[in-house]
């Protein structure tokens, strides 16, 4: 995931953090990602980053789909 707004990805394998520049940027994504069929939420530990946990059955092709969902949201 690399776009302007994304200012970090962090993680192991697909348990990943997306770092944005602050909460209300966040949760814009996040709702936009909702409204796209991307479930995602933020951490509560840090609300300017998104977590992305996807199930351990996903296949390649739904994997680049999100992610073209999840830019889209940006």
């Amino acid at each position: 995931l690399r776009h302007p707004r994304i200012k970090e990805v962090r993680g192991e394998g697909l348990l990943l953090a997306v770092q944005f520049a602050s909460e209300e940027e966040n949760k814009k994504i996040i709702s936009r990602c909702v409204e796209n069929g991307v479930i995602t939420d933020w951490f509560l530990f840090n609300p300017s980053a998104m977590r992305i946990a996807p199930p351990l059955t996903i296949s390649e092709k739904e994997i680049r789909n999100a992610c073209g969902l999840i830019l889209k949201s940006c």
